[in-house]
């Protein structure tokens, strides 16, 4: 049973009596005449790839790619824009169904991963927060917000199937032993016209391919247990097709029941981590709308409802009309008008109500839009858009929907209709069009404009938690600071701009907490100084200490304790642990030597650092001296002094110029004779260290 009408009569799939075919006396013979047919309780008959056929209909599905929309030029979204009314506009003659609906973010999987990527972490003091309870705060303020990722899918619809094809169905099962190449001959007649599809869904702008068997599954189950939490687990799907007797698993999955005249669906789950599971769905329709400006000044209008703290699933039916049907259809249109017009001012010689004249002019403006410019971008389209909310209880989902409304006030009006339960089953992929009422008419660019694909992407979905973004899709953003070099394989610099007050100090707060949680070092230069009560909090304090860099000990900024030695254990996990071991420790040393020419060269005077003779003979002093943990600048210019090449007076001279900016860079240098710890030093004004 998949589910009731709004009397609440139960509507179960049709099942004949069983063949009664008998020997010749009278008894009756077992075989497969005594099973009966199945025919399923909705609309679909079957599914093969990517290609769900009903009883009169075949459509393609396809996933359609997300598309940045919050950092991307006004220009650039138009672009977008007219690519997808493009790509519209080259299915005229043929109805759409586009699905929107969530996958929830794992939020399990995600603290799995974080523990695992936390590395050597410091250990819990007594009587402050421990990493277990950080943690648990985290997943808290996860669960809190809506960390569901939105899928967008489209059907289109690929030819009306015939009486033949419906007959080869229906004697599938006979034909399938006799003839089998009949049962798919329908679908070996699609494959021109689906591999067309394929192109124009899969160019820029939508961006679509074929769905997977998985993710088709998804949809059917997302959609014939509407409202219902995500199942935690999904069934395996070892095939992409789906007999008519397989469509039970998603239909017997939930049970829709509607009250006469109740305002919401009842779907109570049966099966799963759902079985017993009920939720009361509350299904809306796009009214009227005016003054929308996109991109210029509103945001996508499917896009509004990403704001709401609770997951919207839409379901959009689109027919693209043919230029003919709206050319004649303009024509008789404007006739009319003209004669109501005429019968006012000649007839009876009155003015004609303004709500002619606006008619005409519209009229007017619609033929304009078709006989000018890029005439494929004036094709006109009818739709209907259903949008679905639910919750625990009715007046819950009463509430979302009340939500919903305000959200969208007051350039669009969303409107409550009755008929819940005919058009819940309407987000079914194959289920017809329930009701026409809230017809929407535009453009192919007015129907583009919705772009339901549209999306804030920022972030990389792992990592520590940020915030949460403050666009028309909000969403919380995760940060993986480590990403950029073990995976992307790109530089891990990272730059946090804002105005005065804008909160820098503040965020990079926060991503140092985090991720020392985590088991990151950090140094950290502060001039203003707040970061520096980041080494009182108590989980901190064992770890962690403020310098102040106007007294702080000579030395502290040595170029070459700054880049840590590679230790072998860290190694241990390579194919060849000492060879890597080796290979890292002479990179360490190379770029120690760079980063002493580099801040020598700094610290000399502009005119005597840009001579030639300066960067030949610092490079050669810095080599003579090495990449070693324990050298400093001071050897360097000693060696200086040393130089015995064509460049000695001038490497003498830069040595010289070194020593009068000593007691300056005492902080570079080390005082002589002084013990040289092999601990990292930390460096900052004031500044919170983590030991390496």
């Amino acid at each position: 049973m998949f589910g009731r009408d709004r009397s609440g009569t139960s509507r179960k799939a049709a099942q004949p009596a069983p063949s009664t075919k008998t020997d010749g006396r009278g008894r009756r013979l077992p075989g497969e005449q005594a099973i009966p047919n199945y025919t399923p309780s909705i609309a679909a008959r079957s599914i093969d790839g990517h290609l769900l056929r009903t009883g009169s209909e075949v459509y393609a599905w396809y996933r359609l790619a997300p598309q940045r929309w919050s950092f991307r030029s006004d220009s650039q979204r138009r672009d977008l824009i007219a690519a997808i009314a493009g790509q519209y506009a080259e299915l005229q003659g043929r109805w759409m169904h586009l699905r929107v609906t969530t996958r929830p973010y794992p939020i399990r999987m995600w603290a799995e991963a974080h523990v695992h990527n936390a590395h050597d972490r410091p250990s819990d003091v007594p009587g402050a927060q421990s990493f277990d309870d950080y943690l648990v705060g985290e997943q808290q303020q996860l669960m809190g917000r809506s960390m569901a990722e939105k899928e967008v899918y489209l059907g289109v619809q690929v030819q009306t199937r015939r009486v033949m094809d419906r007959a080869v169905e229906r004697a599938a099962p006979l034909l399938r032993k006799i003839i089998p190449e009949a049962v798919d001959a329908e679908l070996t007649a699609l494959d021109s016209e689906v591999d067309h599809l394929d192109g124009v869904i899969g160019s820029s702008g939508l961006e679509g391919r074929p769905v997977g068997a998985d993710e088709m599954s998804w949809l059917m189950h997302r959609s014939c247990s509407l409202g219902l939490p995500a199942p935690r687990t999904m069934p395996a799907v070892p095939t992409s097709t789906w007999e008519p007797e397989d469509l039970a698993s998603f239909t017997d999955a939930a049970d829709f029941h509607a009250d006469p005249y109740a305002p919401t669906v009842t779907v109570r789950g049966r099966t799963g981590s759902n079985a017993g599971v009920k939720r009361h769905v509350a299904v809306l329709t796009v009214g009227q709308m005016h003054g929308l400006q996109i991109p210029e000044s509103d945001d996508p209008w499917v896009q509004h409802a990403d704001r709401l703290p609770a997951p919207v699933e839409w379901s959009a039916r689109i027919y693209v009309r043919r230029p003919e049907e709206v050319s004649g259809e303009l024509q008789r249109q404007m006739n009319k008008v003209r004669s109501q017009v005429k019968h006012y001012t000649d007839e009876h010689e009155l003015e004609p109500p303004q709500s002619l004249s606006r008619q005409a002019s519209r009229v007017l403006e619609v033929d304009d839009e078709m006989t000018s410019g890029f005439t494929a971008l004036a094709t006109r389209v009818r739709s209907w858009w259903r949008m679905s909310v639910s919750g625990n209880s009715e007046r819950e989902a009463l509430k979302l929907a009340q939500q919903l409304l305000d959200l969208y006030k007051p350039k669009v009006a969303i409107e409550h209709p009755e008929a819940q339960y005919s058009l819940a089953r309407e987000f079914i992929p194959g289920e017809p069009l329930a009701s026409g009422a809230y017809l929407r008419r535009g453009s192919v660019v007015w129907a583009a404009s919705s772009v339901p694909t549209a999306t804030a992407e920022v972030g990389d979905r792992r990592g520590i938690l940020l915030g949460e973004t403050c666009t028309a899709t909000r969403r919380p953003v995760a940060w993986d600071p480590w990403m950029a070099q073990e995976i992307r394989d790109g530089s891990g610099l990272t730059s946090i701009v804002a105005g005065l007050g804008g909160g820098k100090s503040f965020l990079g707060g926060g991503i140092v907490y985090k991720t020392l949680r985590a088991g990151a070092h950090w140094t950290i230069l502060d001039p203003s100084g707040p970061l520096s009560r980041l080494c009182e909090l108590p989980e901190l304090r064992p770890y962690a200490r403020p310098i102040n860099l106007l007294n702080a000990q000579p030395g502290i900024l040595n170029p070459y304790r700054v880049v840590a030695e590679p230790q072998l254990e860290h190694f241990l996990d390579e194919e060849d642990p000492e060879r890597s071991w080796r290979r890292e420790r002479a990179l360490a040393g190379a770029t120690r030597r760079r980063l002493v020419l580099d801040v020598l060269t700094g610290v000399l005077p502009y005119d005597v650092a840009r001579m030639p003779q300066t960067r030949i003979v610092l490079l050669r002093a810095v080599r003579m001296v090495g990449g070693r943990y324990d050298a400093d600048p001071g050897q360097v210019i000693d060696a200086l002094r040393r130089d015995s090449s064509e460049h000695h007076d001038h490497a003498v001279v830069v040595a010289d110029f070194l020593d009068e900016l000593r007691e300056r860079m005492s902080l570079l240098i080390p005082e002589a004779g002084a013990t040289r710890t092999p601990t990292s030093v930390t460096t900052g004004s004031p500044c919170s260290r983590w030991p390496g």
